[in-house]
């Protein structure tokens, strides 16, 4: 006795796959969008800490400068670090950091907004000047939204995400 797959055994397995398909898709693409956002605001927050690394190792001032793309760029905005040789927060007479930390390129899907400068800046002691960065993007009808919060006397850097459920803030 020969035993064989028929035809309608054939289509019940091709509708069941086709209907799992197309619940999980969605779901799948949702996913890779809130990870991808999770990454570009954890990469964010490992170049500022890089940057307050360097000025306190070379006991000077150093700068994150948050520039926004062009219209027609594939990215939102970059970020660039400076070593600076006074202690204001410009980069007149300022030397880049390109060499030793690469030029950051933000997704062109996420929205960032400073509450206070675009500039960043990070002394020699480990302070920094106050500053707040949001970094918002929506995946699949759903809002996501990250905080980072820099202290000014401790230069403490504050991870948060934003539970709209809850309407708060939640560490990270």
């Amino acid at each position: 006795m020969k035993t064989a797959i028929t035809l309608l055994e054939l289509l019940v397995v091709i509708a069941l796959v086709g209907i799992i398909a197309g619940v999980g898709w969605p779901n799948l693409v949702g996913w890779n969008c809130r990870q991808e956002h999770r990454n570009d605001f954890e990469r964010f927050n490992h170049f500022l800490k890089e940057v307050q690394s360097v000025a306190i190792n070379r006991n000077k001032t150093t700068l994150v400068r948050v520039t926004p793309s062009p219209q027609n760029s594939n990215s939102l905005g970059t970020l660039k670090a400076y070593l600076l040789q006074n202690k204001s927060c410009t980069t007149s007479r300022a030397q880049s950091l390109e060499n030793e930390i690469p030029t950051y390129y933000f997704h062109k899907e996420s929205e960032l907004k400073t509450e206070h400068n675009r500039n960043q800046c990070f002394y020699a002691d480990g302070s920094a000047d106050y500053n707040t960065f949001t970094l918002r993007r929506s995946c699949g009808g759903k809002n996501l939204l990250y905080r980072i919060q820099m202290f000014a006397a401790t230069g403490l850097i504050s991870k948060e995400k934003f539970n709209f459920k809850k309407n708060t803030w939640e560490d990270l």
